[in-house]
């Protein structure tokens, strides 16, 4: 989490510092997950117009993201003309995934890197590419594993 500090040097001049990562890396514009992450989480609820940076920087297509939200490719498009309100359940493994990805850009230090090790079969996890583990909500935290074990020196 990032910590926010205000100095005041005098009357007229109040200098903001920010320091630590952020939680989010995809969805900080977004003023429903911002507004102080909701009590990591609470009641966050996704729209759907909201994941298309997400779903395009993991380069799915409409079937990986029709999998990933359990629905059928033809509800997408119905889906993204009314703008609807993703489930909770579903939120909730967005924003988890969200927070491995920024997590894996912080160790990896650019957006590119993180992106090639997501593409990349990875021996730690039985040779599948993580952004294939990503799909499955069960195997999420088996991707957060791996980058945890990067970050403490473990080349996988």
């Amino acid at each position: 989490m990032s910590t926010t500090w205000k100095i005041r040097f005098d009357d007229q001049h109040t200098e903001v510092i920010e320091s630590g990562p952020r939680a989010y890396h995809f969805f900080t514009q977004s003023p429903s997950i911002v507004a102080e992450q909701r009590e990591q989480y609470g009641e966050a609820v996704l729209d759907f117009h909201e994941t298309s940076p997400f779903f395009d920087y993991l380069d799915f297509t409409s079937q990986d993201v029709a999998e990933l939200l359990e629905v059928d490719p033809s509800t997408l498009f119905r889906w993204k003309k009314d703008d609807r309100k993703l489930s909770k359940a579903i939120t909730k493994n967005l924003l988890e995934m969200d927070q491995i990805i920024a997590k894996g850009i912080r160790i990896f230090g650019s957006e590119e890197l993180m992106s090639e090790w997501l593409r990349t079969p990875n021996t730690a996890l039985s040779s599948q590419r993580p952004v294939d583990l990503l799909k499955n909500p069960y195997q999420i935290s088996l991707v957060d594993q791996a980058l945890e074990a990067i970050s403490w020196g473990n080349i996988l």
